[in-house]
């Protein structure tokens, strides 16, 4: 028997479905996926703080009829939900301040905090692969599979080199 592959949906792939549902076949591949039972996708409750305002911020509701389950995120001031999010693991907490450090001496792309929170919840949550579009992310997935084991690439990737018809 195959295993579920467990995936986190960055915020910006929904983002641009929404926007621009037509374009965007492989974000419906990844949903009709979910929908057959053969992949487990959740985003984190961080895409409330990504997509704050109308029109697409009722979309989050609607995530559950097309199988995206919402998960907890990390325990942030300001941006927490007793009950519902996690305590931050120190070591992760620790590469996010050497990242920005870095970051501030070198010029490129970075993640933000609601970036660092999506993947930080998705290690806590012990999820397969990370799924995005995110340039700033995408820099980082050599490092964090090296320090964490944390799999990121874009569903494009995960869809041609995952054989789905055996998922």
């Amino acid at each position: 028997m195959t295993k579920l592959h467990k995936l986190t949906l960055d915020t910006n792939l929904l983002q641009e479905y929404w926007k621009k549902r037509s374009k965007y076949k492989v974000i419906e591949r990844l949903i009709s996926l979910s929908k057959k039972g053969r992949i487990d996708l959740v985003v984190t409750a961080r895409i409330r703080e990504d997509i704050p305002l109308s029109p697409l911020a009722e979309e989050i509701d609607k995530l559950s009829e097309v199988n995206i389950a919402e998960t907890c995120s990390i325990t942030r001031l300001g941006h927490w939900v007793l009950g519902r999010d996690m305590l931050c693991n120190g070591e992760m907490n620790e590469y996010w301040e050497q990242i920005r450090q870095k970051a501030s001496k070198q010029r490129g792309e970075l993640p933000d905090w609601r970036d660092e929170d999506h993947i930080h919840a998705h290690y806590l949550l012990k999820r397969d692969i990370f799924l995005t579009w995110d340039k700033g992310i995408l820099s980082l997935a050599d490092d964090l599979k090296d320090k964490f084991c944390i799999i990121i690439m874009t569903p494009e990737e995960y869809l041609s080199t995952i054989d789905v018809r055996n998922i």
